[in-house]
């Protein structure tokens, strides 16, 4: 919860820094999926199904990270341009 006194800019701050901790959050869960596809496509006899559902939570998460990304960008340029 923000504190009752916090600026406009405080305010835009603490949301950019929240932002790029989620950004962190997705790249490490993204990293995590593809260790996993790499690990099933080394098995003898590669689950297909279980691949395909990593690499399309995969490139969700990829989706969901460029949508992040974008909008921490114009976040960081509205505090530039306002604070």
């Amino acid at each position: 919860m923000a504190p009752a006194h916090e600026s406009p800019c405080q305010m835009m701050r603490r949301l950019a820094k929240a932002q790029g901790a989620e950004i962190g959050r997705t790249e490490k869960r993204i990293d995590e999926l593809r260790k996993k596809i790499g690990d099933l496509q080394a098995q003898p006899v590669p689950d297909a199904a279980a691949i395909a559902a990593l690499r399309q939570a995969a490139e969700s998460l990829e989706k969901k990270l460029e949508d992040d990304r974008l909008s921490l960008s114009t976040l960081e340029d509205v505090i530039t341009e306002n604070c």
